[in-house]
């Protein structure tokens, strides 16, 4: 061909469509159903119920009686012991998480990092394994059974103060994050002005704690949620010392024969009555922020402790780590595997419990994150499905999970939605308490995907499957395996829904652990509790080889 000649035509590159209009709305509509069936539907059915008692069985009765019914039956005083023992575990959350978040941004201490280590530790744990630890420590044939004066004293932790100082515990890292990205964002201006102007140490303090405010609001109004909204130690420490707490009185009244669906409906409005205003002052706090990082932004020097001081922090943060995290292991080890310990006693129930509860979480936490890319996805387009969907999951995110448990058992155990007393039901629990906070782990890295990327491989050919495969997926990889992780240690541990729906015959591994317990079975107790503590590791090491893969491989791309 001599240069003369014309150029052969360009073909158009073949290519499938991509979604149309048509499409997208079935997706759409697709979604909306998800959300009816997971959340819309047994929430609805079920928290009507205190104000039309029988709407699922066509015995309509408008009226209040079912709240009078719920105070009748004793939920004021689990309501009052629910509120104190939030308020008061919030109170004690709250100076330590600052104090942890300070040692940790403000400090040169050599080991602070280890803080932050122990602090995600905390907050995976399930609050039924700290419970545990308390009750093993303080068994008759647990590790200070040799101690009747240690032994005594442990024996406190069964009641009250064991309550609080548990939830106080697993509310800790709630506090610690809210105060620590405020601590990483003050500025050293307001600092130097005081002292400049002479300020003493404690008008200085009080500066600091004003400028902290927000912060201080948003950590303390996320313990007391986290406490109030509890199950796991009002189903152990609350229920084994008598302690009614309010998450506990609506699970006995769903699993109370005969069932009174009115009045555990009317008293999970009670509940959600006092969660609310903790979540209106999260809410408010973090729109009330000091706007301290601008263009003069200095970020606050850290300080230099003595040797003195450093010793003491170190002491302090070591005991607080052999209670919180030491404890439980030490007490379920010492039991499962010391002498005396029959090897074969209830050894039936461990392993079955353990792999059940495994394998619901792979399959569920699979699913989970499946649904939530598309919705992530929907979130950032900001349009009107975004906006009905956007508080319904942060909603369902403060929903104690025993309301929406007791929601299943009435909406799905009709003649039209027969799904109760099977793993369908559990596993559809699982991915409904896990879906809304995986969405919101995925919606940031999702709104970094530039739209060109998608227009580009239109451009060039790619049909809308092999766009996700080869450009969307790499590189929103990274969070979609931290939705995963999250959704399935979720999952594994979750105690109030698979205390409601588990099939008969198959208990996940919190409710054989819940069961062990009430039944002093402390060796098959221990070796549950150390059990979940192997599959904890487990998904740590998971998410540390897998991290750790994804850093090899971008580090190799960039060169």
């Amino acid at each position: 061909m001599s240069f003369a000649e014309p150029l052969p035509p360009l073909r158009a590159t073949a290519r499938r469509p991509w979604p149309t209009l048509p499409a997208r709305v079935v997706g759409v509509t697709a979604l909306i159903l998800v959300a009816l069936a997971l959340w819309g539907w047994p929430l609805g059915s079920f928290l009507l119920q205190a104000f039309i008692p029988g709407l699922l069985h066509g015995t309509l009765h408008l009226g209040l009686h079912a709240f009078a019914d719920a105070l009748g039956a004793g939920i004021a005083p689990a309501l009052r012991n629910s509120l104190l023992v939030a308020l008061a575990a919030a109170l004690l959350a709250l100076p330590t998480g600052g104090w942890l978040a300070w040692l940790r941004v403000r400090s040169t201490l050599a080991w602070r990092g280890w803080i932050e280590a122990g602090v995600w530790a905390l907050l995976v744990m399930p609050g039924y394994v700290l419970a545990s630890g308390w009750m093993l420590l303080a068994a008759p044939i647990g590790p200070l059974r040799q101690l009747p004066a240690l032994l005594g004293a442990a024996q406190a932790l069964l009641g009250p103060v064991g309550i609080v100082l548990t939830l106080a515990l697993k509310a800790l890292p709630f506090a610690y994050l809210a105060l620590q990205g405020a601590l990483e964002h003050s500025g050293a201006a307001a600092q130097e002005a005081a002292r400049v102007h002479g300020l003493r140490t404690a008008q200085r303090l009080r500066l600091a704690l004003a400028a902290l405010l927000p912060a201080l609001a948003a950590g303390f109004a996320a313990a007391y949620a986290e406490s109030i909204s509890d199950f796991a130690v009002a189903a152990t420490l609350g229920a084994g010392s008598g302690v009614q707490l309010a998450t506990y009185s609506i699970e006995q009244a769903v699993n109370a024969m005969p069932l009174d669906f009115p009045a555990a409906a009317a008293s999970s409005w009670l509940l959600l009555a006092l969660v609310v205003p903790a979540l209106l002052v999260q809410a408010r706090a973090g729109r009330s922020g000091h706007g301290s990082i601008g263009p003069r932004h200095r970020p606050a020097a850290p300080v230099r402790l003595s040797r003195r001081a450093t010793l003491g922090h170190g002491l302090a943060v070591a005991m607080l780590g052999l209670g919180a995290l030491a404890t439980p292991v030490l007490a379920a080890a010492q039991l499962a595997l010391g002498a005396g310990a029959d090897a074969g006693s209830g050894s039936a129930a461990v392993l079955p419990a353990v792999g059940y509860s495994l394998r619901l979480a792979l399959l569920a936490a699979s699913v989970t994150v499946a649904l939530a890319w598309p919705l992530a996805t929907l979130l950032n387009r900001r349009g009107a499905a975004a906006r009905v969907l956007d508080p319904l999951l942060v909603g369902v995110m403060a929903l104690p999970g025993v309301v929406l448990a007791a929601a299943y058992v009435l909406a799905y155990n009709q003649p039209v939605t027969p799904l109760y007393g099977g793993t369908t039901l559990l596993a559809m629990a699982y991915v409904a308490l896990a879906l809304p906070i995986a969405t919101k782990v995925l919606q940031g890295p999702l709104a970094q995907l530039h739209v060109r990327l998608a227009e580009a491989a239109q451009v060039h050919g790619l049909s809308r499957l092999q766009t996700l495969r080869a450009i969307e997926l790499p590189l929103a990889a990274r969070a979609l395996f931290s939705a995963w992780l999250l959704a399935a240690l979720h999952v594994a541990f979750e105690l109030p829904a698979s205390e409601l729906l588990y099939p008969a015959g198959h208990p996940p591994l919190a409710v054989a652990l819940l069961d062990a317990a009430a039944g002093f079975q402390l060796q098959l107790q221990a070796r549950l509790q150390l059990l979940g503590i192997a599959l904890l590791l487990g998904f740590a090491l998971l998410a540390r080889l897998a991290f750790g893969g994804v850093a090899a491989a971008a580090k190799r791309g960039s060169r």
